[in-house]
């Protein structure tokens, strides 16, 4: 099954795509820190720009990282769909700046994991229509 098409229909599908979307979430964490540390250091830490450039990244990274623990436990609707929405926004500021097509891709990639993790925590939310809950155990 490719990532982009999840099964949501059972149980288990709908964990395996809450369980993505909270890897692509620390994946993003991970690289947001790095992002932190490159461009904090460019500016200079010993500035305020500096610090004030690796503190709102660094903000992110803590959001994605709490959106990765909450969807890895089945839940983090709210979480992870902030983390998409700073994906988007990055996205649209990498398109619009720099076209770096190697980010692009990969926060398209995330994007999409993401959205995924989001869709498998709603459904394991409802908790109604799966499959795999409606089959008798002694038929």
């Amino acid at each position: 099954m490719a990532f982009w098409d999840v099964d949501l229909s059972t149980r288990s599908g709908a964990e395996t795509a809450a369980d993505q979307g909270g890897l692509a979430c620390f994946i993003t964490a991970g690289l947001t820190v790095l992002g932190a540390l490159f461009f904090g250091g460019m500016v200079g830490f010993d500035t305020i720009e500096g610090q004030l450039t690796a503190g709102v990244i660094g903000l992110q990274a803590l959001i994605a990282l709490v959106a990765g623990f909450r969807l890895k436990a089945g839940k983090g609707v709210f979480w992870g769909s902030a983390v998409a929405a700073m994906l988007v926004l990055e996205i649209i500021n990498k398109l619009m700046n720099a076209l770096a097509f190697g980010g692009l891709i990969l926060n398209v990639f995330f994007l999409v994991m993401v959205v995924q993790g989001v869709r498998g925590a709603w459904a394991l939310w409802r908790g109604t229509g799966f499959e795999d809950d409606q089959v008798e155990v002694f038929e």
